[in-house]
């Protein structure tokens, strides 16, 4: 099940006066064990005392992870013993995204031509 319609038996508990512990408890016995942390449901809880019943996660800001493939090999191929980071900031990403790339495209033969 979507954690959306977890959310909504946790909103209907708090409505009925029902704690935390005890909603956690009723949705494992009911879904599963480890389905419904008792954290996330107070977590949850807190939110409702706030007036917030906005069931969905909120947006993040999170940067671009994307990296195209040929300004990487371009840059890779005009100075190739540059470091992650200043792969990354040619291209605009973090240092794990340039590694993740490079290995990948590495395993493939990609930057080997």
């Amino acid at each position: 099940m979507e954690n959306l319609k977890y959310r909504v038996i946790y909103e209907y508990k708090f409505h009925s006066g029902t704690s935390a512990a005890e909603t956690a408890r009723r949705v494992n016995d009911l879904y599963g064990c480890g389905v419904a942390n008792e954290n996330t449901v107070r977590f949850w809880f807190q939110r409702f005392c706030s007036r917030n019943f906005y069931l969905r996660n909120k947006p993040r800001g999170r940067l671009e992870t994307k990296v195209d493939n040929e300004e990487l090999k371009a840059i890779v191929e005009a100075d190739s013993p540059q470091t992650t980071s200043e792969l990354a900031a040619g291209c605009g990403v973090t240092d794990k995204t340039v590694l993740i790339h490079l290995k990948q495209k590495l395993e493939s033969g990609y930057l080997m031509n």
